[in-house]
Formats: structure tokens, sequence, C-alpha cells
């Protein structure tokens, strides 16, 4: 190691290799093959905070024994290893060793040496094993480095990674526990609208297509693959009833900015009518401008239908209160009819009686008797119609049933009203008689044409009233029409109730006990037939049609 070398281009100038070694900037050590230490330049004596005596003649498996004692066996088996198997010219790096060191401050107001605590620090050797030197076996040259900055700059780094890391994980952790709990909160809200039966929908103004969940689609009778616009919707879905009042409810929420709700009903395929409850709202950009309608759907048709037949209910109540009124109504004014046609007959009756009592002139004796026989025969009628009224309310009464030529019974009642109507100065027509039989009770059936016929004429002041029979298929009509006072429409409608009569104002009073027409409609249901009433309004007449079925 004493050696010079000389300067080729300094012939003259010897090179000091002592000099040399002591001024490398790395930290080195100079072993025997006895791995003794025989020199240290100034760089490792720095490094370490020894001195030169300190390691001189030391084996380099006794000096720098720091930390942990599996620290010192690692470095012990490489340094082992390593210096046995060197060859001339090769150089062997260990791994990276960390001493527990004693610190040293410096630069700080402190002394050299002055123990800080042990600290971590980091090494790597290079071992090479120099040239034989006259005759003598090569020496050892360790190369010492620290790298403890850059394992603190790679600890660093590692930590701020992990760090990162860290946080990215705990970032990416909080985003799944976050989508976690949307999916949780979107899975209880679609729960809770399935269990509700509410389907929500959003529509597109601008291309008229509506999202809707699968209960939406459900609730308008659609399957989940279905496409729903707001055309199909208002043209094809929604009753054709209720269109109009959709869109107006539609367009009167979004002109006022408002929500808006409405009831209509949709059909399904099944053919079954729902009743479906839409609420929506507007959704509004920043410069007026209508950006969407979202809102929900849901089915009330039970509630629907328990607030349709309430309703049904209290107008039935209503009807029924108004029929009850009208009954009694028509029962004070029956009292006073019956009251007064019962006296009629009966001050004629005992008037002509007490006449009868006092004269003997034979022709007032004829008058009379055609008087009380008109009389008495009016009392018969009425009091056959009461007991009739009677029977009837009571169920009791019955017919006997047997072919009836009605066309024949039509033409024996016309002839016997022919005087009376001729009477009047009314015409009598009963040109259009058909043969045609049908099961009836005769007798009742000529109450019928009775009637009929006699109630015309009394509503008639003049002109005509035709009586008819026909064939018509399977059925067999009987028609009275007459062109007298006619009927209102609400006179139609309640012309066969008991106890009502119809006369127009200023057409004075008409005689009779409002049951005729009740007591026809009810023997033409017994005989498994139909009546109806018609007329073009008042003073324009009216026709009455009774229809049989035809006897085979």
């Amino acid at each position: 190691m004493d050696s010079r070398h000389q300067n080729p281009s300094h012939p003259s100038q010897r090179f000091d290799a002592a000099t040399a070694f002591e001024s490398l900037p790395d930290a080195y050590l100079i072993l025997n093959r006895r791995f003794e230490i025989v020199l240290a330049n100034a760089r490792y004596l720095e490094l370490m905070g020894q001195s030169l005596s300190d390691l001189l003649g030391k084996s380099i498996f006794d000096v720098n024994q720091f930390g942990p004692a599996e620290q010192r066996e690692a470095r012990r088996a490489w340094l082992g290893s390593a210096l046995r198997e060197l060859s001339v010219g090769e150089a062997k790096w260990s791994p990276l060793f960390r001493y527990e060191m004693p610190g040293f401050r410096r630069g700080d107001g402190g002394k050299d040496g002055e123990s800080n605590g042990d600290v971590p620090r980091y090494w790597k050797i290079k071992a090479s094993l120099l040239g034989a030197h006259q005759g003598q076996g090569g020496q050892i040259a360790l190369r010492v480095s620290e790298v403890t900055e850059g394992m603190s700059n790679y600890e660093r780094d590692q930590r701020e990674r992990a760090k990162l890391r860290s946080q990215a994980q705990l970032r990416l952790l909080l985003a799944d526990e976050a989508k976690a709990q949307l999916r949780e909160h979107q899975e209880r809200f679609h729960l809770a609208l399935a269990f509700s039966q509410l389907g929500a929908w959003e529509l597109d103004p601008a291309t008229g297509v509506i999202e809707c969940t699968d209960q939406c689609k459900s609730n308008l009778g659609l399957d989940a693959t279905s496409v729903l616009t707001e055309q199909r919707l208002l043209e094809e879905i929604v009753h054709p009833d209720d269109r109009d009042r959709v869109r107006d409810a539609m367009h009167q929420g979004l002109a006022s900015h408002e929500h808006f709700d409405v009831d209509y009903r949709v059909g399904w395929a099944s053919g079954a009518i729902r009743w479906i409850l839409v609420r929506g709202v507007g959704r509004f950009s920043s410069d007026n401008t209508l950006s969407s309608v979202i809102g929900f759907t849901l089915d009330i048709t039970a509630r629907k239908e328990v607030e349709l037949e309430q309703r049904e209910i209290a107008a039935s109540e209503k009807r029924a209160r108004e029929h009850s009124e009208r009954l009694a109504m028509a029962m004070d004014h029956f009292v006073t009819t019956v009251s007064h046609e019962l006296r009629s007959p009966l001050s004629a009756i005992l008037s002509w009686t007490d006449l009868l009592q006092r004269a003997a002139d034979p022709s007032h004796i004829t008058r009379a008797t055609d008087v009380i026989r008109r009389n008495a025969r009016q009392l018969s009628h009425m009091v056959d119609d009461l007991l009739d009224s009677g029977a009837i309310v009571t169920g009791k009464l019955s017919v006997n049933l047997q072919p009836v030529d009605l066309g024949a019974l039509a033409g024996i009642i016309a002839e016997d009203m022919r005087m009376h109507a001729e009477a009047k100065g009314l015409q009598l027509i009963a040109d259009d008689l058909t043969s045609a039989t049908v099961l009836a009770d005769e007798s009742r059936m000529k109450q019928v044409v009775w009637n009929l016929v006699s109630n015309a004429v009394k509503f008639c002041p003049q002109g005509s009233v035709t009586l008819s029979v026909r064939a018509e298929g399977e059925r067999v009509e009987l028609s009275v029409r007459d062109t007298g006072l006619g009927l209102d429409g609400e006179s139609l409608e309640r012309i066969f109730e008991r106890f009502q009569q119809f006369s127009p104002e200023g057409s004075g009073r008409v005689a009779g006990l409002g049951l005729g027409l009740w007591l026809v409609k009810n023997l033409v249901d017994l005989h498994g037939g139909t009546i109806v009433a018609e007329s073009p309004g008042l003073g324009q007449g009216a026709t009455f049609r009774v229809r049989l079925p035809v006897y085979r």
C-alpha cells in the first residue's frame, strides 16, 4: 500500500498512495487475509465516529457490533461467505444492512461523539480482492456506503404512497359504502313504491317519451317492455270520456307552475276497467322553459268503486225520497180526486133519485134512469180500478191465459167506444186491425185496450184517435194514437206511475183516478209484454204501443 507510481508525464514526481487513499470520498477499509483491519481512510472513520487506533488489528467480524442480534448475524454471515469466496478482480455487493447505531449531534452546538440515542442507519458493502504483492496473498478492500438518506427518502416515499393508497382505499371504501347505501335506499324506495302500488314516471317534453317504473306500467295495464309516450297515453290508454279532462288538468297545472292531479279510467287487455290517479309537477329551467314533468300513478279502483257506489247510493236515496214525496203528494191528490170523482156520480144519482120520487112524467123517468145507469157504471169502473190496484200491490192479481185474437178484441172495443168518441166530435179510426193471436186473459186484455182508447178520447179535445193491431215477427203490436194534448219529457218518464195525472196548463181538469195507465202497465207485464209511450211534445198528440208475444 506504500508503493509509489510515477506519472509518465512527470517522471520526476512520485505518486503518494497514502494521501490518495485518505482523500477518497468513499469510506474504505483494508483487510488482510485473516480479515483483520490494516487500514481505514478518513471518510470511514468519520462515518463510524471512530479513530484508527480503535480499529487496527481487529477482525472485521468484531467491529461495529451495533443493532439487534439478528442484524449482526446477517452481517457476519454475508461477510464470512463473501470474503472467503473472493477472486482477484472480483467484487461482491452486499444486501442492504441496517444498523441500530448510536446517533451523534453535529452542527447544532453539541459536541462530537455526544450520543443522541440509537437511530437506524442503512449500509451497503462492496468487497474486492486486491492483486497479490511480492508473493503474498492479496488484501481485501471493503467499500462501505451509507444509504440511510436514500432509504429514508425511499421509506418516506413508501409511507407517502402507503398513505395515498390508504386514502385512495378509504375514498374507495367510502364510495362503495355510499353506493351501497344508495342502492339500499333505492331498493327501499322501490319496495315502498311496489308495496303502495305507486308508479313513478317522467315525461320528456321534447320527445314526448315517458320513462316509468314497472309498477307504473302495471297500473296502466302495460307489460314491462312496452314503450309509453304522451300521445299513446292520451289517445289510446286513457278512456275516451276522460281524455279532455286529463289534458285540461295537465295544461292548467303546468301553466300555473303548480302540481296537478286527476283520476281517469283505463282499459286493461283483460277487459277490466281500472281507475288511475295521476299526480305530476313540471320542472323548469332557469329561463322558465319546461324541462321535464315528473309524477306518480296510483291504482285507486277499489276506492273509486266504493266512492261511486256511495254516490249511487246517495243518488238512489235522493231518488227514493223524491219518489216518496211524489207518492205522498200523489196520494193526497188521489184522496182529493177520489173524493171528487165519487161525489160527482153519487150526487147525480141522488139528485135524479129525488127527482123520480117527485115527478110522474115518463120522460123524466127515462132520462133519470139513463143518468143513474151512466153514473153507476162510472162508479163501478172506479171501484174495479181501486180493487185491481189493491190486488196488484199485494200480488194477488192473477191472469187466466188463453189464445185470444187481439185484432178481433180491439175491434169490439172500438165499436163500444165509437159512439162516445163521436159524441165528443172525434173520429175513431180502426181500419188496420190484423188478426193476430196472443196468449192472454181476455177480460184483462179488454181492460187494457179499453183504458188506452178511453184515455186517448179523454185527452183529445179534437181530431182523431187511431187504433191498430199488427203482427211483427214474433211480436204483436197494438197501438193507440191520438192528436190530442201530447206529453212533455218529464210526463213521459212518469206516465205509468200510480196516481199520476197529466194535463197541460189551461186545459182544465180531466176526470179520473190516475190509475188507468198504471193498471195497463202492470197488466201488460203480467202477460209478458211491454208498453211504451211516445209524444213529439205538448199539443202534438201521443202514441201508446203494447207489444205481446205472438201465440204459435
